[in-house]
């Protein structure tokens, strides 16, 4: 049996998308999925399957959400040994972030095919990116007009990928349970 991270995209953002936590828990039990806990109310759901298809475990869980809940939105999958790998590979230390940076991991939803040379900085170099690897972006996020960098869209916008953001400490959270 597999653990697994399922990030849904866009969810409770703006009154869009509402899903209740408990009621999402619940639907991925009677699905069959196994140990199921959820996270916040962004969309972090963590549970066991037996299945190996990850492409596969993906479409199941965006009909499930749109056949559940009425809408469609990107599921982004990751294993647990996927996050843990992430979060050690980052190459800076807690006492590096502070007053005007932050850390942020982005997941794309599928593998980028396009090598891309970091850092890249964003327009405004509110964001650089410092690590990537073919589905995983480790950002800081810098103080720019008052307002920290945001590296979703920007990321997005670079690969052309569907993607969603975490900050370490959310991920460390998620692994924890």
């Amino acid at each position: 049996m597999e653990r697994y991270i399922a990030f849904l995209r866009g969810i409770n953002v703006s009154g869009q998308k509402l899903i209740k936590m408990e009621t999402l828990r619940k639907t991925f039990a009677k699905e069959g999925f196994a140990e199921v806990k959820t996270y916040i109310q962004s969309g972090n759901v963590i549970f066991n399957s037996v299945e190996k298809d990850t492409e596969g475990l993906i479409q199941r869980i965006e009909d499930l959400i749109e056949n559940h809940f009425g809408f469609r939105t990107n599921v982004i999958l990751r294993k647990h040994i996927d996050i843990e790998s992430v979060l050690n590979s980052l190459q800076f230390s807690r006492s590096e972030s502070g007053e005007g940076k932050k850390y942020y991991i982005t997941f794309l939803k599928e593998e980028n095919k396009e090598p891309l040379i970091v850092p890249l900085f964003s327009k405004n170099k509110d964001v650089e990116v410092i690590y990537q690897n073919n589905k995983d972006f480790v950002s800081i996020s810098n103080l720019f007009k008052g307002n920290y960098g945001f590296p979703n869209a920007f990321i997005e916008k670079l690969t052309g990928i569907p993607a969603t953001t975490r900050n370490p400490d959310t991920l460390k959270k998620i692994l924890e349970l």
